[in-house]
């Protein structure tokens, strides 16, 4: 953290000492009054983008012509960008059209919250414009100047407020909460994309029930109804959730997934999806050692945690890692034997990953030893019925 704070001053410095300003700037400034170590720092500058370039040796272009150059030192990066004001935004997303900036009050005044549009110069003089401190001692997240006019440039500003009270312990400030009510249609207008990630921001923080509290109170179940579901279910709840773990909540029974609009990867779907069936076989008691074989122990201790949400469920989280603890084995390649011996005994070769299952399964079930002489005698019987067919 030191390094990282000496490497950003660095970059301060040499900005002041070609006559321009230099700021900390957002959630660095907002995590040092909270005494909160922080893992990135943005910094804000009067310099225009091919400025900054200019001025430093290791740059990527990450977002010019909105402004911001990354800059590389000492093995960090650090966001540099030019004082901007926002034209009218499209879609409640981004700016049509950024103008560059000489004044730090224009680029303050564009952010989401006051708690994070304050700034702090290379000496740690604070520049707090719009009472992000006080904010900050009453524990209270309050959108700059009119929320409305905030959340109508980027809707998901609604979400980043729910996100901040989760990981702050912070309460929303009241005329910020109502027009979060008003505006949440607005995140409708949102790609899916963005609002899953925010999701998963959201499900993470250490005071994540009250974000749910607060995703209940907006009614965001109306926004996404087929998210609905997850949604009331956690109100009151404080427990952390995996964003597969949500969207498991979200489906069960039916196990319908819209993933193309929420844009999930293929393996969050399969994981989602594998959730939803265990859930399934545990509430029917149909868990074992074979079901353990081809599941992660991860998926099916959420099920296990999920289940409770829909009926009167006793949790077999201890059954569930004594099972997995004594798993005779993990993979096919525990067998004592190999499959090139297996592949030797039948006709059709494309009939060896049958008998690989079968052998797989008698083990787990304890039906057979695996020892290499007890695998090959009961292989050959398998062979022998196989090839008749």
């Amino acid at each position: 953290m030191k390094d990282l704070v000496k490497s950003g001053k660095k970059i301060l410095k040499k900005l002041n000492e070609h006559a321009y300003e230099a700021f900390f700037v957002g959630g660095y400034v907002r995590d040092q009054i909270l005494g909160i170590e922080s893992d990135d720092i943005d910094i804000t500058t009067n310099a225009l983008p091919e400025q900054i370039e200019a001025l430093f040796e290791k740059t990527i272009p990450t977002g010019k012509k909105f402004g911001t150059i990354t800059v590389l030192l000492d093995g960090f990066s650090f966001e540099v960008t030019t004082y901007r004001v926002d034209q009218e935004y499209k879609n409640h997303r981004q700016p049509s059209q950024v103008f560059f900036s000489k004044d730090l009050r224009e680029d303050l005044i564009r952010r989401d919250f006051t708690i994070n549009a304050m700034a702090m110069d290379i000496d740690g003089v604070l520049i707090d414009l719009f009472g992000g401190q006080e904010d900050i001692k009453e524990k209270r997240i309050k959108a700059i100047q009119d929320p409305y006019q905030r959340f109508k440039e980027d809707a998901l500003r609604i979400l980043r407020a729910i996100r901040f009270a989760g990981k702050l312990n912070f309460n929303i400030e009241e005329d910020t909460m109502k027009a979060m009510r008003d505006d949440v249609y607005l995140l409708k207008k949102l790609a899916r994309e963005r609002i899953s990630k925010e999701f998963k921001l959201i499900l993470s923080q250490e005071y994540v029930g009250k974000s749910y509290l607060l995703m209940n109170d907006i009614q965001l179940f109306k926004v996404f109804d087929d998210l609905g579901q997850a949604i009331v279910k956690l109100n009151n709840k404080t427990e952390n959730y995996s964003l597969e773990e949500f969207f498991a909540l979200a489906i069960y029974p039916t196990g319908v997934l819209n993933d193309r609009q929420w844009r999930l990867s293929k393996k969050e779907k399969s994981n989602i999806e594998s959730i939803v069936y265990l859930m399934e076989l545990l509430y029917k008691h149909r868990i074992n050692p074979m079901v353990a074989y081809h599941y992660q122990e991860n998926h099916i201790l959420s099920a296990d945690k999920l289940l409770s949400h829909f009926y009167d469920y006793q949790s077999q989280k201890d059954k569930i890692i004594n099972l997995y603890k004594h798993l005779l084995i993990s993979n096919y390649q525990d067998l004592d034997i190999t499959g090139q011996a297996i592949s030797n005994l039948v006709n059709d070769k494309s009939n060896t990953g049958r008998i690989i299952e079968k052998l797989i399964e008698e083990v787990l079930l304890a039906k057979i030893e695996n020892k290499k002489e007890v695998l090959l005698n009961r292989a050959k019987k398998l062979a022998e019925e196989i090839n008749e067919l």
